[in-house]
């Protein structure tokens, strides 16, 4: 079975869709170069806009051979940058990432969760996806979000990802799974 992305999908006044070259000032101004967004996140803090152009160059080739989908989440009215959202499917587990945007205050980052749940709510309903999985620095900010989109914690993995923007070469995370069950197979 392939997994088979979307293109785009509104929710909550924002946009899911592919990263573009055009994507590049914003994704650098509002997400890559600022400190709190990117502290916990295993993605060092870009320090100029080439390396926000390579970010999005690889994001195009996952694309390309369905390895990995980045999606920006982008308001609908001023294009204003909420979060990227990734999916690296193996099925039947696909792997997601979420980098959501310090900037803009807690009523954008909450938006953002809202279109989040709709994206994941798509996501587990695909054939062949019966887990979602994730995982986030157990001294970062974002595990009670975790918790509030319907994942369980399965558990601590200790030394599991570098966490350069803290000078860490290793961090402890959480493991976070949002699950469903499997159809039993016709005859059996």
């Amino acid at each position: 079975m392939v997994f088979k992305p979307f293109e785009t999908m509104s929710a909550h006044g924002l946009i899911a869709r592919p990263l573009t070259p055009d994507d590049c000032p914003t994704l650098f101004e509002q997400m890559f170069s600022d400190h709190e967004t990117m502290l916990d996140l295993v993605t060092p803090r870009h320090t100029d806009a080439w390396a926000t152009h390579e970010y999005i160059t690889e994001s195009m080739t996952g694309w390309q051979y369905g390895l990995r989908y980045r999606y920006g989440l982008f308001d609908e009215d001023d294009g204003a940058l909420t979060a990227i959202v990734e999916l690296t499917p193996r099925l039947p587990q696909v792997e997601l990432g979420v980098m959501i945007s310090r900037q803009g205050g807690s009523r954008k980052r909450r938006t953002g969760i809202l279109a989040l749940r709709i994206i994941l709510d798509w996501l587990i309903a695909q054939p062949g996806v019966y887990r979602v999985s994730a995982c986030c620095a157990v001294d970062g900010r974002a595990h009670s979000s975790m918790e509030r989109l319907g994942f369980c914690r399965e558990g601590t993995m200790v030394n599991y990802e570098a966490r350069p923007n803290r000078g860490l070469v290793a961090g402890d995370s959480y493991l976070y799974a949002l699950t469903r069950p499997v159809a039993a197979e016709a005859g059996q």
